[in-house]
C-alpha cells in the first residue's frame, strides 16, 4: 500500500509539478526499504542531467535487499538497465569510457534476462562505440525475441543503410507499419529511398516525419536537399527558411542555404546568410 509521501509524489507527477515530485521522492528515499523510491528519484534527477545524483540513487537501489512485497524487483535487471541508460547519456564523463561502462551494465542485465529492450540498448551502445558487428548481432537477437520490436528494427536499419539499403528499407517499412507515428523511422526511410533513387517515396516519408514531428530540424534540411535535386527551388528555399526559423542558433541551415543561394547566382545573399553563423564560443582565459 502506498504511504503518504509516495502518494504525494505520484500526485505531483500527475499534476506536472516535477520539482515538488522530486522533493517528495527525495524525502521518501530516506526511508526506502525496497529501492523503488531511489529508482523514481534517480530517474527524475537523470532527466535534469544531475548525473552524479542519479548514479548515487541507482547505487542505493542496488544495495537494498528486495522486500518480501517486491521480491526480486531490485535484484532484477531493471536497476542495471537504468544504470546502463544513465551511463549511455551522461555528459559529465569521457564519452568512450561512459559507453564502455554502459555496455558492461547492459551485459550484466542480459546475464539475468535476455529481452528485446535491453538487447537494443546494448546494441546501441556497441554502435556508438563503432562495433557494428556486435550491434548487428544484438539487434537481430532482439527482433528474434520480439518480432514487433520496432526500435531494434530502426537501429538495425541505421547500420544497414549504406551497405544494404534494401534491407534497411524492409526493416523501416515494418517499423512504421507497427508504429505509424515513428517519426525518426520515416526520416530514415526518406534517406534510404533517396539512396535507392526513389525520390517520390523519399519525399513522402520526409513530409510524413514533419507531419508527425514538425520541429524535426534535420529533416527539413534533408527535405530541402531533395527538393533541390528535383529542381523545385522555390519549395526548397521555403524549407531552408523554415529550418532557420525553427533553430536560428544552428549553423547547418545557414550554410546549406548559403550554398543553395550560391548555386543560383545569389552570391551577395549567400554572404549575408553566412554572416549570421555564430562562431564557437571561445574559452575564457585568465591574463597573467
Amino acid at each position: 500500500m502506498m504511504d503518504d509521501l509516495q502518494k504525494r509524489a505520484y500526485d505531483a507527477e500527475e499534476a506536472g509539478d516535477l520539482p515538488a515530485a522530486l522533493e517528495f521522492w527525495k524525502e521518501r528515499s530516506k526511508s526506502d526499504e525496497d529501492g523503488i523510491s531511489y529508482l523514481k528519484y534517480g530517474r527524475m534527477v537523470q532527466k535534469l542531467e544531475k548525473w552524479e545524483e542519479a548514479e548515487d540513487a541507482y547505487t542505493q537501489a542496488l544495495r537494498l535487499q528486495p522486500s518480501s512485497l517486491l521480491a526480486g524487483f531490485v535484484g532484477s535487471p531493471i536497476v542495471k538497465v537504468l544504470m546502463g541508460g544513465l551511463w549511455s547519456t551522461r555528459t559529465d564523463k569521457n564519452r568512450t569510457e561512459s559507453l564502455l561502462t554502459a555496455k558492461d551494465w547492459f551485459l550484466n542485465a542480459l546475464q539475468m534476462k535476455r529481452d528485446a529492450p535491453t538487447l537494443t540498448l546494448f546494441g546501441a551502445a556497441c554502435a556508438r562505440l563503432d562495433d557494428a558487428a556486435a550491434a548487428r548481432e544484438a539487434f537481430e537477437e532482439a527482433i528474434k525475441i520480439d518480432p514487433n520490436y520496432d526500435e531494434a528494427m530502426y537501429n538495425l536499419a541505421v547500420i544497414e543503410e549504406k551497405t544494404n539499403p534494401t534491407m534497411a528499407r524492409q526493416l523501416l517499412e515494418r517499423a512504421v507499419q507497427i508504429d505509424p507515428g515513428y517519426a525518426i523511422a520515416h526520416h530514415m526511410l526518406g534517406r534510404v529511398f533517396t539512396r535507392l533513387k526513389d525520390l517520390d517515396r523519399a519525399e513522402f516519408h520526409y513530409r510524413k516525419c514533419l507531419e508527425i514531428k514538425p520541429a524535426e530540424y534535420w529533416n527539413y534540411l534533408f527535405l530541402a536537399g531533395l527538393l533541390v535535386a528535383r529542381k523545385r527551388n522555390a519549395e526548397a528555399e521555403e524549407i531552408y527558411l523554415r529550418a532557420i526559423e525553427l533553430s536560428p542558433e544552428m549553423a547547418g541551415a545557414y550554410e546549406f542555404y548559403a550554398r543553395f543561394l550560391e548555386k543560383n547566382g545569389r552570391i551577395a545573399e549567400a554572404a549575408v546568410e553566412r554572416a549570421k553563423i555564430k562562431p564557437p564560443e571561445l574559452e575564457a582565459t585568465c591574463l597573467p
